[in-house]
Parts: structure tokens; sequence; C-alpha cells
């Protein structure tokens, strides 16, 4: 396969995977843990946008998604594991904050929630969401802080107070 070939087919399984995370996150009654898994699984491999990025701009300088770590493979595993304990304890800032500060890890809160998975960061926000209606924070309040936050919604298009209710059921997103 030559490079343009290779960048695009690397391109396409990074778009797959994108979409394939989507609709698990879209249509959660439908997805199962293979479709769950196979998304963690690939986001843990070696195949890297950075090499697609690169083969397609002759290396360019475009800074790649996520940037694994030297001892890939099984540290990809470590990393997703730290990140899913950070956040069980930590704001999504803090997280990111010592993600940066104590591994050398630059992600964004996109790449962190790709990251964990669907179900670490349901569980994180539904923490935070908690968090803020202990602080007398009604449900809109929390839609526009979340929104400012840039918090990614699950499964809608976009934040609302149904949505976050749905957040704060008892059982959402659990894993079987």
């Amino acid at each position: 396969m030559t490079n343009n070939n290779m960048a695009g087919f690397l391109a396409a399984l990074h778009e797959g995977a994108d979409l394939l995370e989507r609709l698990n996150e879209a249509y959660p009654n439908l997805a199962d843990s293979f479709t769950q898994e196979s998304v963690i699984e690939f986001r843990s491999t070696h195949i890297t946008r950075q090499s697609s990025q690169e083969q397609t701009m002759g290396g360019g300088t475009s800074k790649p998604a996520f940037e694994e770590p030297a001892n890939a493979g099984q540290g990809d595993q470590k990393l997703i594991s730290t990140a899913r304990e950070l956040l069980a304890i930590h704001s999504f800032e803090d997280v990111l904050d010592i993600l940066q500060t104590e591994h050398g890890i630059t992600v964004d809160l996109a790449q962190l929630v790709n990251l964990v998975g669907s179900s670490a960061y349901s569980t994180a926000l539904r923490r935070e969401a908690h968090e803020f209606q202990s602080n007398a924070i009604s449900l809109p309040q929390i839609v526009q802080l979340w929104k400012d936050f840039g918090r990614p919604p699950i499964g809608d298009a976009e934040w609302t107070a149904s949505s976050v209710s749905r957040i704060l059921e008892p059982g959402l997103n659990k894993t079987s």
C-alpha cells in the first residue's frame, strides 16, 4: 500500500471508530459490550492519527490528536486506567492538568472522553451534576455550565435539562 493509500486507510479507520463511538453513546440500548470494547481496543492500538497525518502531509507539522506514550501497548492500558482512576475522584479540568504535569500527556476534553470511554465519562458527569445540585444549582444552570465548560453531550445534539436529568438517574450507563 502506498503512503497516500495507507494514510487514507488509517484516516478511515479512525473515522469509523469515531462514528461507532458516537453511535454507542447515542443508542446505548443498542450498543453491546463488543462494540464498546472495539472502540477502546482500537484506541489502544499502535495505529495513530499522527502517522496518517504525517503520511498525508508529507511529515507536516500537524499535532496528533493523541500522542501515544513511548511504551505503547501495555502503557496505553495503564494510561487509560490512570485517566479513569483520576476522573473518578477529580474534576475534568484537574485530570487534564494532572495528565499534563505528572505524566507529560497533553489532551483536550474530547480526547479525554475518548480515552476513558462513555461509562467513566457518564459517571464523572453524574458526580459533577450531584455536586452542582448539592450547591443549589438547577438543571437549566447545569446545562449552561456544561455548555460553557465544553462538556460533550451524551447522545443528544446538545445538553438539555432532560439530558442532564437522565445523567442523574441511578444505574445509567452501568457496565454489564
